[in-house]
């Protein structure tokens, strides 16, 4: 059987977060609770959708926030993928044709249009793992 809610502690163990911290999400109203005989429990899906909508807290498995923007990378994502700093990246996003939107007071780029942009540019090259540059 699957669990449909899950206590306010269960909810803030997942996030690896305090009773204090917890509790604080739920009066933010993120996600949706319910009382079952006088104890406040939060509605597993709509926790989920809540988590893949932001992208502040991590679960302790590792399971990546911000699923629901799994098309779009954080400026520092596409500033280390070329080697340039944040400052660099948020140039070229307002200098060229690089769709960015703000998702929860952070800005977005969108992956397909950064790949657009870099396949028409000649100056910057992705950097590798180990520090070096690949053509692409």
């Amino acid at each position: 059987m699957i669990k449909k809610t899950m206590s306010v502690r269960e909810m803030g163990a997942l996030l690896g977060l305090k009773k204090v911290d917890s509790y604080w999400l739920v009066h933010k109203n993120y996600f949706k609770t319910v009382l079952v005989a006088g104890k406040m429990r939060v509605l597993v899906d709509s926790f989920e959708e809540w988590y893949a909508g932001q992208f502040h807290y991590k679960k302790i498995d590792g399971t990546k926030p911000g699923q629901k923007y799994a098309y779009t990378m954080s400026v520092h994502e596409a500033s280390a993928i070329i080697g340039v700093s944040d400052g660099v990246m948020y140039d070229l996003i307002k200098r060229y044709p690089i769709k960015a939107e703000i998702i929860n007071n952070r800005t977005q780029i969108y992956i397909d249009s950064f790949e657009e942009w870099y396949a028409t540019q000649d100056k910057y090259r992705k950097v590798t793992p180990e520090g070096g540059t690949k053509d692409v």
